[in-house]
């Protein structure tokens, strides 16, 4: 024990003469001897346990009270030391008593305004509500979309905002949207939690993850990897005894062991690069990832959520994220199948569609002037029926595909032309699509045919999310491309 800890301990078990105490006042002008002393103050009433805020404000009122008797109590002390002190010891005493008790109000002012800070900050995070609230409040992500979603913390609406903390979907799926962009959508049951704005942890369950460029750096942790997105789609899926599925839907991601290996010691795994098409597999402790098989089944429910298709009902089939699922690689005869083709494109020039309002789609004659102006941002999709084999052009026996497709946000223009589909390929079709030069695109009803005669059909909803769609399979290659408004995201701050 040194011997400030011996004075310290003195003082606040019988108090100090008023020589001691005018040289130990000195010594708490240095903020470090003063924070010793309330920590060692806090030791003796073991106030680390007990202290609350309100009781906190009522003791150091309390003390303050009593200061006068505890001042007058020196003397006895002071009368004690003088039985065994000498004449010159006391003629020291009377002359520094006078200053004693303004200086023993000050240090026991000192030492309870201490204790009060620091029993202040020694308040577990999880006690005040105050704090969990301000921590929702910073409106990290919010809500997007949920269906038939059970929540652990109860209901949660449609559009409320999320902060920091644990987030338990208990049944159905639901869809986090990040102020940097970032889009996470969870799949029952999962439990999932918010670190900041671009560090996350999946603790249990699956998810799937679009990262545009304005989150690149988007981090997930797991029990077993962690995976740092490059701007890019991906899912992951982490079982019940932490095991982790990692599956690269597009672009690239980084990915490392994380946490203790089997041994104790920290994992020192090389950051590996993962490209689309690629899936690695780790155990907790286990210190190493391995490549398996590229497999998306289990994201099929979540994917097309996190790309912005809410529903697709009758045919309608949004197909599996990869490499080998993109137009012209991927081909399917019985459905009317939804490629997601390009995101956060922002126009430099405006591009001519042919139908940009609610309504049935008729074929337009060329001085059509709907156009999506220069500037605007928005993402794509391609919805194609490709027909088994070569049927005649009018033949009445071509069989019918329907169903329906509603989006995240509104339509603002369809594109089903040969011509407007082949120009607007390099803009808004996927990097990695083979399109066709042959005939493409879809025979709408003209308006001076009979309703009855059997042409394709394009009805965009009042809100211009939902998309009715009755094609039959003919010679040619159905298809029709979809264009969606979306919001400019700002870049991580």
């Amino acid at each position: 024990m040194t011997p400030h800890q011996e004075k310290i301990d003195q003082y606040l078990d019988s108090g100090l003469d008023p020589e001691d105490a005018a040289q130990f006042e000195q010594w708490l002008q240095a903020d470090q001897n003063l924070q010793l002393l309330a920590a060692s103050a806090e030791l003796h009433g073991d106030l680390r346990r007990s202290l609350q805020r309100r009781s906190v404000q009522k003791e150091a009122m309390a003390h303050f009270r009593e200061l006068p008797s505890q001042s007058n109590e020196i003397e006895p002390d002071t009368q004690r030391r003088e039985q065994t002190s000498s004449n010159r010891a006391n003629l020291a005493a009377s002359t520094t008593n006078a200053n004693w008790h303004s200086r023993t109000w000050f240090i026991l002012a000192m030492t309870t305004a201490a204790i009060f800070l620091f029993a202040f900050l020694s308040i577990p995070e999880s006690e005040p509500p105050n704090r969990q609230r301000a921590a929702s409040s910073q409106r990290i992500a919010r809500i997007a979309y949920q269906q038939n979603a059970g929540w652990l913390s109860g209901s949660r609406a449609t559009g409320d905002e999320i902060g920091g903390g644990m987030v338990q979907l208990q049944v159905g799926i639901a869809r986090l949207d990040f102020s940097n962009g970032a889009t996470v959508t969870l799949q029952g049951p999962a439990k999932f939690e918010i670190l900041s704005a671009d560090r996350t942890r999946l603790h249990q369950g699956i998810l799937t993850v679009h990262v545009p460029g304005t989150a690149i750096g988007f981090e997930i942790e797991t029990p077993a990897i962690d995976v740092i997105d490059l701007g890019t789609a991906f899912g992951l899926a982490v079982g019940v005894d932490g095991e982790t599925d990692v599956c690269v839907f597009e672009g690239e991601v980084q990915v490392s062991a994380s946490g203790k290996t089997s041994r104790g010691k920290t994992s020192n795994s090389k950051r590996r690069l993962l490209h689309a098409g690629n899936a690695v597999r780790s155990k907790p402790l286990d210190g190493k990832i391995e490549s398996v098989l590229y497999e998306t089944n289990r994201f099929k429910d979540g994917w097309p959520v996190t790309s912005g298709v809410l529903q697709a009902t009758g045919l309608m089939k949004f197909v599996s994220p990869g490499p080998d699922f993109v137009p012209g690689r991927y081909e399917d005869n019985e459905h009317i199948v939804v490629f997601a083709e390009r995101q956060g494109i922002t126009l430099e020039s405006e591009i001519p569609v042919d139908l940009a309002s609610p309504g049935l789609y008729q074929r337009l004659h060329r001085h059509n002037d709907q156009k999506i102006a220069a500037g605007t941002t928005v993402r794509s999709y391609l919805l194609q029926l490709d027909p088994l084999g070569t049927r005649e052009r009018n033949s009445e026996n071509k069989p019918r595909v329907t169903g329906q497709i509603t989006f995240d946000k509104p339509v603002i223009g369809l594109i089903a032309g040969t011509a407007r589909l082949t120009n607007t390929d390099m803009l808004l079709g996927h990097p990695d699509g083979q399109y066709k030069t042959t005939r493409r695109g879809i025979e709408p009803t003209r308006k001076e045919e009979n309703l009855g005669i059997k042409r394709d059909a394009v009805i965009l909803s009042e809100d211009r999310r939902t998309l009715s769609l009755d094609l039959s399979a003919g010679s040619a290659v159905d298809q029709i491309r979809v264009i969606v408004e979306e919001p400019e995201q700002k870049p991580n701050g």
